[in-house]
């Protein structure tokens, strides 16, 4: 793994002060998994496209009825906007995804990119693999722990356009753990992002 792979996190770590982990390596990646991967095309996501995916992020809450199915498909587009709203400086749509602590945490790190003038190309390719690794709940109140393993392409500029993180030819696979929570008798239908988990080891990425 490129050692100057974590530029982000750094910068994360500075402003978590021990409440979360936020793996972030540019743009909530970790390495590349194989530096071989061929290069393949994406088509940019719509404002159709993400009008529907919001409506599956909340299809599972319409009632107070768990549904894994429903649910894991919600959060996968849950996953892809997320990501995305942090690459492109999104505040709003980030504060519609998540909890107010995570929120700060990207707001500060968006905050450090602006001042520095740092730029993230960014392009989400797909999700390869997103599953259920944990399910509690108290009455109502439930919290899912879901994996995501995807693909994307990012790198980090300065403000002379120089790339000093990533690589803009180079597909990354990253290995993600969220943790989302939902009040399945709340009258909001949102499933929030309140964690994201400590980085797995590169052995754990290949199960």
């Amino acid at each position: 793994m490129n050692e100057n792979f974590g530029f982000i996190d750094i910068i994360l770590l500075a402003f978590i002060a021990g409440l979360i982990i936020l793996r972030l390596r540019n743009s909530l990646g970790k390495g590349a998994e194989d530096s071989a991967l061929r290069a393949k095309s994406v088509q940019s996501t719509n404002l159709e496209s993400l009008e529907k995916t919001d409506k599956d992020i909340k299809h599972s809450s319409k009632s107070n009825h768990f549904d894994e199915t429903s649910f894991l498909k919600g959060a996968e587009a849950a996953y892809e906007m997320i990501v995305n709203a942090f690459a492109n400086g999104d505040k709003k749509t980030l504060k519609d995804l998540v909890d107010p602590e995570i929120y700060k945490s990207f707001i500060s790190v968006i905050n450090e990119r602006e001042i520095k003038k740092i730029k993230n190309e960014f392009t989400f390719i797909g999700i390869k693999k997103a599953k259920i690794e944990e399910v509690k709940n108290l009455e109502s109140l439930y919290q899912v722990k879901a994996r995501f393993i995807s693909e994307i392409i990012s790198s980090i500029k300065d403000d002379s356009g120089k790339t000093i993180n990533g690589n803009n030819n180079e597909i990354q696979t990253v290995n993600d753990v969220w943790v989302f929570k939902k009040d399945l008798n709340s009258d909001d239908p949102t499933w929030y992002l309140t964690e994201i988990s400590q980085p797995l080891d590169d052995k754990d990425q290949k199960k």
